[in-house]
């Protein structure tokens, strides 16, 4: 019988010597990759301020700002808890919904193009140094977390053949040319509006996974 027990604690002993580092490998495994969530997740909540905010820019300056555009930014806007500085923002937004549609119509009213706009590249650097640490999550969190970075990655194209247009504006070029060059950074312009509305999409979407 001595001998039976003997052979269990060894049995025993061999087994948890195997299993020990992988239990040790999953509880950090589970520490790190709630420390790498906390972190992304914040650079993902500026990154979606800073597309609400293109998204009411481009269309401020397109005159094309409705209240279905504010219905969306707004909430962005007022929600976020990191960046403060876009509380003014949603106030004055919020006051813009309060508005009866007639009212709403008269406050913001359809204009022309009121030309460039000075636009930066939107980067996501945490995102970009820890993409190889995207096997910690889920495959839905990978591909979603891609799928930002390469939308991303469409819009910073737009942003640059923006500029380049808009510096050729500066060049002395026939009145026919000077006009193509402007229609085309207006036509960037609305590139990038109709890119940022999935992008916060996908945005919304990473940040309601839990892994």
């Amino acid at each position: 019988m001595d001998v039976v027990k003997t052979i269990v604690f060894v049995l025993l002993g061999w087994l948890l010597g195997l299993l020990s580092p992988r239990i040790i490998e999953s509880i950090q495994r589970r520490y790190r990759r709630t420390d790498l969530r906390k972190s992304l997740f914040i650079e993902l909540e500026g990154l979606r301020v800073t597309l609400a905010s293109l998204l009411y820019v481009i269309a401020s300056n397109d005159g094309t700002v409705n209240r279905e555009l504010i219905e969306l930014v707004e909430p962005i806007m007022r929600e976020d808890k990191n960046f403060r500085e876009s509380k003014p923002t949603a106030e004055v937004l919020g006051s813009l919904l309060k508005l009866t549609d007639e009212q709403f119509a008269i406050n913001v009213a359809p204009k022309k193009p009121t030309g460039p706009i000075s636009l930066k590249k939107i980067s996501v650097p945490f995102l970009t140094s820890q993409l190889s640490s995207l096997y910690l999550f889920s495959p839905e969190f990978q591909r979603t977390a891609l799928k930002i970075c390469s939308r991303l990655a469409i819009i910073n194209e737009e942003i640059d053949v923006a500029a380049f247009n808009y510096k050729k504006t500066f060049d002395r070029l026939p009145q026919q040319d000077h006009a193509i060059v402007v229609t085309n950074f207006i036509h960037s312009y609305r590139n990038i509006f109709g890119l940022c509305r999935p992008l916060i999409d996908d945005v919304n979407l990473l940040l309601s996974m839990k892994k």
